[in-house]
């Protein structure tokens, strides 16, 4: 097996429920988007006026998100939530092998995780084609309410 492999298999658990728990609070966000677009739509449709799609927009996210949830029954949505957030973590998880295949790695000498409510910090000393390093991995769930769209936020260095 690949020594970067190791790592990444090393965080298996710590993914598994940090990603359970993005994939929870994206359906809850498509949820909450999609039953603020429905309300959108029933309390200023009229057939007299027209829409404001800018407001209509804003409420729904994005044209994109209201595109996505307009018009569908909460199963499909649910479907389309847990689909985009593990389209998510996979393009997570492929940025953070590239990165650490890209550092060389031949032995891991010592590392730490400690994991929390809504992400975690790892840290590895490697010995590398090119000396002795250390990575730090960091990842946590961002976003909120009116801010931003929720998403994942990954970060990892390799320190010399």
């Amino acid at each position: 097996m690949q020594t970067y492999k190791e790592i990444i298999k090393s965080l298996e658990e710590v993914f598994t429920k940090l990603d359970a728990l993005y994939i929870e609070k994206q359906v809850s966000y498509y949820l909450e988007k999609k039953e603020a677009i429905m309300n959108y739509w029933k309390n200023n449709f009229n057939p007299q006026k027209s829409i404001c799609w800018d407001s209509l927009y804003n409420v729904a996210g994005s044209k994109g998100m209201h595109n996505k949830l307009y018009g569908i029954n909460v199963e499909m949505a649910q479907d389309i939530a847990v689909k985009d957030a593990k389209a998510v973590i996979k393009a997570r998880n492929v940025k953070m092998a590239k990165k650490l295949e890209e550092a060389g790695i031949t032995k891991v000498l010592n590392s730490n995780v400690d994991s929390y409510s809504d992400g975690f910090n790892g840290y590895y000393v490697v010995e590398t084609n090119n000396g002795q390093k250390a990575i730090r991995i960091d990842t946590i769930i961002a976003g909120g309410y009116n801010i931003q769209k929720l998403h994942y936020r990954t970060l990892v260095k390799v320190l010399k």
